[in-house]
């Protein structure tokens, strides 16, 4: 049975906009292009930061997805000096969550960008605005989706780590899945793990389109009642290229000469008029 769009999400957890040449000259605007096409809904990032503040910003006006990450806040300078931020009251730099309605249910979907993206790169490239896990604040984030939203089932779609979404999962209750990224592992089985309210799902869907995690809820008013989780691979010589896509492929593609020097391509340069 293929899915129902008004009943289903498409999800990436982060380290899309970059990867390639072109894509480091074009400070990731080829990906989010992309990323458009195959229609993501939601995003968190890691090595989308690294293009730094004003180019992450520019990219996330051009996504017409969601870029979502509850763990990333201005710092004291930067919120003092009025720096941009999604909420100037709590300083969060980028929105926290969304909520979605999928059938009869309410799903919301949390981000948890890299939480060590100052420790991983230079600080230069992110330096008016602070990581971490933020454990407390993830949990008011879920305690407010349950208590007030009243959403019925909450995803985190996180860029951790895999062994730190299964510490996470155990410290932090009402989480129904976490969508784990960044560490790479392809997951074939949910790990459920305990906590004060619950159950918890941790998955990890691998990287590079190797394979799609396909995750089933069963949904009640205010919980999910199952959720079944596998790997779908990805047989890319296989699948009939998208026209859309291929096009924007070879048109970025004839950019390549262009490369040098690096940086030198102005940012929309292979986008579509639309």
């Amino acid at each position: 049975m293929r899915p129902r769009p008004e009943r289903s999400l498409l999800l990436d957890g982060g380290d899309t906009w970059q990867g390639t040449g072109l894509t480091n000259a074009m400070q990731g605007a080829d990906m989010v292009e992309a990323a458009n096409l195959l229609g993501i809904e939601a995003m968190t990032g890691h090595w989308e930061f690294t293009y730094g503040e004003e180019a992450l910003h520019r990219n996330i006006a051009r996504f017409k997805g969601e870029f979502l990450a509850q763990n990333v806040y201005l710092t004291e300078e930067a919120a003092f000096n009025g720096a941009k931020a999604h909420d100037p009251a709590s300083k969060r730099v980028f929105k926290p969550a969304m909520i979605r309605q999928l059938g009869d249910y309410r799903v919301a979907v949390i981000g948890q960008a890299f939480p060590y993206v100052p420790i991983a790169h230079p600080k230069r490239f992110t330096p008016d605005w602070t990581f971490g896990i933020r454990e407390a604040e993830l949990q008011r984030l879920v305690d407010g989706l349950r208590n007030i939203e009243k959403v019925d089932a909450i995803l985190l779609l996180s860029h951790n780590g895999m062994e730190v979404d299964l510490k996470l999962a155990g410290r932090v209750a009402g989480i129904d899945v976490i969508l784990g990224g960044h560490t790479h592992d392809a997951v074939p089985q949910g790990i459920p793990v305990t906590n004060a309210s619950g159950t918890t799902l941790v998955t990890n869907a691998g990287s590079n389109g190797k394979f799609l995690g396909v995750l089933d809820l069963d949904l009640a008013k205010g919980r999910l009642r199952d959720a079944r989780y596998r790997l779908l691979p990805v047989y890319s010589e296989l699948l009939k290229p998208d026209a859309e896509m291929q096009a924007l492929i070879e048109k970025c593609a004839n950019l390549m000469p262009r490369l040098t020097p690096a940086r030198s391509l102005p940012p929309i340069a292979c986008f579509s008029s639309r």
